[in-house]
């Protein structure tokens, strides 16, 4: 399990992150406080509060991390 802080600066950074990682099989979360949402659902991210950083959590699954990092390199709050 590995934990990183992204920040979306538009909705459609959000969008484009989801379709970033939807296709891996590993499980994303983004949390926020006391919210837990899952990172492949729009729906989900749309919910949280965009114009903050939010902390990405992955459980990886079948070695995808290298993959996984090089998606959401964009994504990453600096």
């Amino acid at each position: 399990m590995k934990t990183f802080t992204v920040k979306f600066e538009t909705v459609d950074n959000a969008t484009s992150f989801v379709k970033a990682i939807e296709d891996f099989h590993s499980h994303f979360d983004l949390i926020y406080g006391k919210y837990v949402v899952d990172a492949q659902s729009l729906l989900g991210v749309m919910t949280m509060n965009l114009r903050e950083a939010i902390d990405l959590r992955i459980m990886e699954r079948e070695d995808e991390m290298d993959r996984i990092i090089e998606a959401i390199t964009p994504y990453l709050a600096a």
